[in-house]
């Protein structure tokens, strides 16, 4: 039996845990931006390095002792690498509150943040409690998160987003993702010129989960591209599975697990 399509919340849950924050602003003055940088924890929150001179920096400080949270709203963005074009997949939009992370989770959110941006800073926002010359670590419950991608857009409660789970074979599905683009391209191509009805074009992978394959199809007729779902015949539960279940799409053989 053909696998489903990752839910709603899953996928946006899994592009998460692979996005990146790009910049913030305030509830109470939604009309300034500024830029952030962090990453998103395995719970799905944003996390952010805030430096000394930041305009979040001062507020944060004001408020961690037992003050209300800020409201906020930070942008986060997916990307993935079209041949040389980094491409957005996604754009998230979280809105919820942000609070200075408390001394004993600095660790875990240091963590998630070197994942994605390596810097020695993470190590004084870790070591010492905040003054007004070191960084700070924040990050983001959310309220609520508003998704955008090629295919679907939505808006799902942050109750339900932080209880949903995020694909367990995300990091697999990257790693994966990246070598067949790089490496691997004719044998996609060739296995698209199998699907039925599939456009005729240049292909990449553009999503991997447990559930299937999503091909990035730019056809040689058309400017705009056309997403190609491809599902496997069984779920995939492992990392081997995953990578058997790739291998047989790309040796056009019947995609099992």
């Amino acid at each position: 039996m053909r696998q489903p399509s990752p839910s709603a919340i899953e996928r946006v849950r899994s592009l998460a845990a692979t996005a990146t924050p790009t910049t913030a602003a305030l509830a109470d003055d939604p009309g300034t931006r500024f830029s952030v940088r962090g990453a998103v924890d395995h719970a799905g929150r944003a996390v952010l390095l805030i430096d000394e001179g930041h305009p979040l920096h001062e507020v944060l400080r004001e408020t961690r002792h037992g003050c209300a949270d800020l409201a906020i709203s930070v942008d986060l963005s997916a990307l993935r690498h079209v041949g040389q074009t980094p491409t957005v997949r996604a754009r998230l939009w979280c809105e919820g509150w942000v609070s200075v992370v408390p001394a004993g989770e600095r660790r875990e959110a240091a963590l998630a943040i070197w994942e994605q941006v390596p810097d020695d800073e993470l190590l004084a926002a870790v070591d010492h409690d905040p003054t007004p010359r070191t960084p700070l670590l924040a990050r983001v419950e959310p309220a609520m998160v508003i998704y955008d991608t090629y295919d679907d857009s939505g808006v799902i409660d942050g109750g339900a987003y932080l209880e949903a789970a995020a694909d367990p074979l995300v990091e697999t599905a990257e790693s994966l993702i990246g070598h067949v683009n790089d490496c691997h391209r004719d044998e996609l191509g060739a296995a698209l010129r199998h699907v039925p009805n599939a456009p005729e074009g240049s292909a990449w992978l553009w999503e991997l989960d447990a559930h299937g394959a999503t091909l990035w199809v730019q056809p040689y007729l058309s400017r705009r591209p056309v997403l190609v779902r491809l599902p496997w015949s069984s779920c995939a539960t492992a990392p081997c599975d995953l990578e058997r279940a790739l291998h047989d799409l790309l040796a056009h053989r019947e995609v099992t697990r």
